[in-house]
């Protein structure tokens, strides 16, 4: 890999990746990459160790990356199963109170979904997994997700796989919809924090039923470039930035389990998103 490339959408232990943030930063460092944007679900509390990592020589290295605060937020645009989305706020302050109360939430919110879930698994599957084999040490507010019920079925031989875990026992017509905080909230809540709006991943449906109720919010961006956007979906979010002014970003969306590739895999050449970057090194957060 080119020295010089990005990625701006990470996941760490804080939420539900692989890695600590520290590790992050030195694997992230010797596969070329030197601008990160950490974005944790619904926390930032893995920034500052990014950030303090990447300051320092990584692994004798003379590599200094460049770390953009941000964070993943789970907003609810409408009702049923389909009316979430995760947006990207970028460039913001960490401390910002309403931010904060925001992710809280969400954290919350998603505590009670693992916990519905863990209920139906064992009256409907027989499979009984207890809070502390899903989320070992983990406080009663911090995130826990999906991946971290598929990785205890993995290590119970329930599935095979993460894949096989989601296929089979935790894919979305099985769980029930998080009560996460409404898209309206999300976005006055990144705003205030300062943040660069952007919503992530966005799929055909996300186009179709969330992209007008989001503009209409004052949405800044979309996340056009990933490793699985092309053809035709890829088209239609590049149309749609064109058309509504919006700002492109790009990211792998690494959590580091498997079948994610090794980190660095995918990249991101700077230039495809040269107006993003160069709108947030031009904000102060807060």
């Amino acid at each position: 890999m080119r020295p010089g490339t990005c990625d701006l959408h990470l996941h760490s232990v804080v939420s539900d990746g692989l890695l600590a943030p520290a590790d992050l930063a030195a694997r992230a460092a010797r596969a070329g990459l030197r601008t990160l944007a950490l974005t944790d679900h619904d926390a930032v509390d893995g920034v500052a160790e990014l950030q303090a990592a990447a300051a320092q020589r990584v692994e004798g290295q003379d590599v200094r990356l460049e770390v953009i605060p941000a964070i993943e937020l789970t907003a609810r645009v409408r009702g049923g199963p389909q009316g979430s989305v995760h947006l990207l706020g970028y460039g913001l302050d960490l401390a910002a109170p309403r931010l904060a109360a925001a992710a809280r939430h969400n954290r919350l919110a998603k505590r009670a979904q693992i916990e519905a879930i863990l209920r139906r698994l064992a009256k409907d599957e027989q499979v009984h997994l207890g809070w502390d084999e899903v989320a070992p040490g983990r406080g009663d507010d911090a995130y826990v997700g999906r991946n971290q019920v598929a990785a205890a079925l993995v290590r119970r031989g329930q599935a095979k796989t993460y894949r096989h875990a989601f296929q089979r026992f935790l894919a979305d017509r099985r769980v029930p919809p998080p009560a996460v905080v409404d898209a309206a909230e999300a976005v006055a809540a990144l705003r205030e924090a300062g943040a660069l709006v952007v919503l992530a991943h966005p799929t055909h449906h996300d186009l179709d039923h969330h992209l007008r109720p989001l503009l209409d919010l004052g949405l800044d961006g979309v996340e056009a470039y990933r490793p699985h956007a092309h053809g035709g979906l890829l088209e239609r979010i590049e149309r749609a930035a064109r058309d509504h002014g919006l700002f492109v970003t790009g990211g792998s969306d690494w959590h580091g389990h498997h079948p994610d590739p090794p980190l660095g895999s995918w990249r991101l050449e700077p230039g495809r998103v040269d107006a993003f970057l160069a709108a947030i090194r031009g904000r102060a957060p807060g």
